[in-house]
């Protein structure tokens, strides 16, 4: 009777196997955490610079009152949409860029606009 050792070899291939599991667990954590991030802030900021901008279209003071209370209202639902429109897309930088050019392009007529 032989009696063998029960002590697997350690190889290379699994240690490098082991490394790449772990950076891509860090990647895709790095990804959420980016998108997460971006869908309160970055969302945040497209709606409220969007509601501000519609609410140029309303000079006079009664209807612009009625304009600020229906886009506010409008804007809750639009921020959940963003929200989750930010975590089924598959590419980041595409979320990244769909987020972040309308808000710069949105800003600068805000800016134009006001004077």
């Amino acid at each position: 009777m032989t009696i063998e050792a029960s002590v697997p070899f350690v190889t290379t291939k699994s240690v490098s196997k082991n490394r790449i599991q772990q950076s891509s667990l860090l990647k895709y954590r790095l990804m959420i955490f980016s998108r997460f991030v971006l869908a309160i802030f970055g969302a945040y900021y497209l709606v409220a610079i969007a509601v501000m901008l519609i609410v140029f279209l309303f000079p006079s003071e009664p209807l612009k009152a009625n304009a600020v209370l229906s886009v506010t209202m409008l804007a809750f639902i639009i921020h959940c949409a963003l929200f989750v429109w930010i975590f089924m897309v598959k590419s980041t930088l595409k979320v990244w860029l769909a987020v972040v050019l309308p808000s710069v392009l949105m800003t600068f007529i805000y800016l134009l606009l006001q004077g």
